[in-house]
């Protein structure tokens, strides 16, 4: 045995990092193992943002929330979920956030993002969500060293960009991101694993990156240590945190409902968290959901796996919907759960109903919003299809042209109105929310001058959401419902307690973090 400790934590993004500094400041001795050359997994890539309901910071924006809303609000947006597993995330998330606080330089800010179904009982329009205000990277290094390559600079909070409106045409903070970059600043998800790991090193945790776990030491009184490619590690309980399995294509086949095939995860998420925990004889769930997203082509990652990029402005600013093979909407397309509706099928055919899809664009919305990454002066990518009529891009599409004419005539009849009666695009607050506020209406707005642009929008997801079921204390459990002792998961190496879709931006990372603090602080005694 080449090493000990008290907790091994496997994987280093949110929950990871969370487990480990619970475990640490807990008292107990940790040792993190990040499989991959990279902190931060799909954290450090990520908008960084956590929801938290009931969190202390809700106050900035003069907002209130309390207990017994918060779940009311979360047991009405999910299905087939335990509600004692719903309680203990709901009584954790604000106890969590505390705590990162208190033991990292990490100092969480209120956002203005609403809850995705924010006029549903429960519903908050805002404060919910909190990110990380900057944090220094100082002793860690460059973050280019440190993390994998994100998809813009993180040297602006979420606010900042909501509040400059630079989706929708407002002009960069020029001197601010210069400040920052010179002071070695970052912010969303590099900033959340950087706080992380400045208060996991300052808790003593022994953090090891390049030696993935690769198998758990068992014996008939549970798990008692991980091995690695360099020997085995001995721990009074191990903690699996290192993802879900999106990037096993055998996996993914296998067990999502829906074509969600295009992750925008960096490559490492390969089912270790599911195998392994299997191999202990853990109970699994939810298997068949993901945390879905409608992507674009986008570009690769360094080892040539191809990198999707979330469809944002493509789905929430106007002039703009989306068609499938049929010529027709088929969704709201600024509804967070859009994606969802990739899963449909014909009932006549049994093949995906919405797949193909396109995100069909006017010049209007060219002249002013990036379309497929393109900004409005930029070039188009090659996969983008271009017409001069609405009937000559239907021809490129393969799509009915009397179809699509059809459904852009509706549409913008009713568009024209700032009505969306077919589908109630623009009717929330998270809808408006993404939208641009300069606008006549925030989402909608009619298709009627050429050139017209198509863009396929594909079946993403940002993780997956089965693995080992857990209890209130992220101890998991067996198929006979008992906890495995020494074996702990959070993240998205556990079975996620929301679903099928989500309730909110920032569900991820806020489970994660939860969870995660949930593990750490039970392995540790506290």
């Amino acid at each position: 045995m080449i090493d000990q400790a008290d907790v091994v934590v496997a994987g280093s993004g949110a929950a990871g990092l969370s487990a480990a500094l619970a475990a640490a400041v807990g008292g107990a001795s940790v040792l993190l193992l990040e499989g991959s050359a990279c902190w931060g997994g799909t954290t450090a890539v990520s908008g960084g943002q956590a929801w938290v309901p009931d969190n202390h910071r809700m106050a900035e924006l003069g907002v209130a929330d309390d207990r017994a809303e918060a779940l009311t609000y979360l047991l009405g947006r999910t299905a087939g979920r335990e509600p004692g597993l719903a309680a203990a995330f709901v009584d954790g998330a604000p106890r969590m956030a505390r705590f990162v606080e208190e033991h990292s330089p990490i100092r969480f800010t209120a956002m203005s993002v609403p809850d995705s179904f924010a006029e549903a009982p429960g519903g908050r329009a805002a404060g919910r969500n909190i990110e990380v205000a900057p944090v220094a990277l100082g002793e860690l290094g460059r973050a280019e060293e440190l993390f994998w390559p994100p998809p813009y600079p993180m040297v602006l909070t979420n606010e900042e960009v909501t509040g400059l409106g630079l989706v929708s045409g407002g002009e960069l903070p020029e001197g601010l991101m210069e400040y920052r970059l010179a002071n070695g600043q970052v912010t969303l998800g590099q900033g959340l694993v950087s706080g992380l790991l400045h208060g996991c090193r300052a808790a003593g945790v022994r953090l090891r990156k390049g030696q993935p776990v690769t198998g758990l030491l068992c014996s008939e009184h549970g798990v008692t240590g991980v091995r690695t490619p360099y020997g085995e590690v001995g721990a009074g309980a191990v903690v699996l945190a290192c993802g879900g399995f999106e990037h096993d294509a055998d996996m993914a086949a296998g067990l999502l409902h829906g074509p969600f095939t295009h992750p925008v995860s960096p490559p490492v998420n390969r089912g270790a968290a599911v195998r392994l925990a299997a191999q202990a004889g853990a109970a699994l769930a939810h298997l068949g959901e993901a945390w879905s997203w409608p992507v674009s082509q986008g570009s690769a990652w360094p080892d040539g796996t191809p990198r999707p990029e979330l469809v944002m402005a493509e789905r929430m600013l106007p002039h703009v919907i989306w068609v499938n093979l049929a010529g027709r909407r088929f969704v709201n397309e600024s509804s967070h759960n859009a994606a969802l509706a990739f899963a449909g099928t014909d009932p006549a055919t049994g093949l995906p109903a919405n797949q193909p899809a396109w995100a069909i664009a006017d010049a209007a919305y060219r002249a002013r919003y990036p379309f497929a990454g393109a900004y409005p002066a930029q070039p188009l990518p090659d996969y983008v299809t271009q017409a001069d009529t609405l009937p000559d891009l239907a021809e490129q599409l393969g799509i009915s042209p009397g179809a699509l004419a059809a459904t852009v005539s509706d549409f913008n009849a009713h568009a024209g109105q700032g009505r969306d009666p077919e589908f109630g695009r623009g009717e929330t607050a998270y809808d408006r929310h993404g939208g641009d506020p300069a606008a006549d209406h925030p989402n909608l707005g009619p298709l009627t001058e050429p050139p017209f642009v198509a863009m396929p929008v594909l079946p993403g997801l940002v993780g997956t959401k089965g693995g080992a079921r857990v209890d209130a204390r992220g101890q998991v459990l067996d198929w006979d419902n008992a906890p495995i002792p020494g074996l702990y998961a959070a993240g998205n190496a556990m079975a996620a307690v929301i679903g099928p879709g989500t309730v909110s931006a920032g569900a991820t990372i806020g489970s994660a973090l939860t969870w995660g603090w949930l593990a750490g602080s039970a392995v540790a005694g506290r």
